[in-house]
């Protein structure tokens, strides 16, 4: 049985740290070979929706957000409705479930992360998780991977190698090979049987990455194109093709 190429944990312009429009990461599955995608925004779900709307032959689009709580960052997938941040971990992982959905810890140890879990609100949502992050395409510490993996192993969860991608034109750092799955429970138990493969995004990605960041600083405002689908960062009119630099492929 053929297994599908599935990338977890990808950002669009609904996110405010992206310029990938949603329809750009279809269009770059398709061109990568990428047959699931599972796009989780920053407590938004409106990219998922619209890249599911705009999604090709091939290429399946996952429902997801990444949740900001109060104990860290909970993503949630096969989500149908938007899950407001601010909540606290356990009430959020109630919601993903009431919807009949599941509970990602993305890159639980990561330092240079604020809104990582950490292993005292990892312990603490131990009965809700149903997979956990082992490998982060942005994570430059290969520790932090081992210490995820350690968590993962001790309690028999499921893994999963996450894109965390925010770039447009850079999609599959790494990925997995999932047996095909109708629904979020036949998707966990898939999960656990997946060939992983990590990887992580080379220094172009990085140099843009670190670049936005710079701008931000200094210009006290968003590097243009980026987050533009976020209500609060929604410019008067949406930027042309012209700000955006050709598709790079990592």
């Amino acid at each position: 049985m053929d297994r599908l190429k599935t990338v977890i944990h990808v950002h669009t312009t609904w996110s405010h740290d992206s310029n990938a429009r949603p329809a750009d990461v279809v269009e770059l599955a398709l061109a990568r070979g990428v047959q699931v995608v599972a796009i989780t925004d920053h407590d938004e779900i409106g990219g998922a929706i619209e890249a599911q709307a705009r999604r090709r032959a091939g290429v399946q689009v996952i429902v997801g957000e990444e949740i900001s709580t109060t104990d860290g960052h909970i993503i949630g997938l096969f989500l149908t409705d938007r899950i407001p941040p601010g909540l606290s971990g356990e009430e959020t992982c109630r919601r993903i479930r009431a919807q009949g959905g599941l509970v990602l810890a993305p890159h639980p140890y990561t330092i240079l992360c604020s809104g990582s879990l950490g292993g005292a609100a990892l312990r603490k949502l131990l009965p809700w998780l149903d997979a956990v992050e082992v490998c982060n395409a942005q994570d430059p510490l290969a520790w932090e991977n081992r210490w995820a993996q350690h968590f993962r192993a001790e309690h028999g969860l499921a893994g999963y190698v996450g894109a965390d991608a925010h770039i447009r034109g850079h999609l599959d750092a790494c990925y997995q090979l999932v047996s095909p799955f109708a629904g979020p429970a036949e998707f966990r138990e898939a999960l656990r049987a997946a060939q992983l493969v990590p990887g992580r995004f080379g220094p172009a990605y990085f140099a843009r990455m670190a670049g936005r960041h710079v701008y931000e600083a200094i210009a006290r405002r968003p590097w243009p194109g980026f987050g533009v689908h976020v209500p609060a960062r929604r410019p008067a009119a949406e930027p042309d093709a012209a700000d955006d630099a050709s598709l790079q492929v990592d």
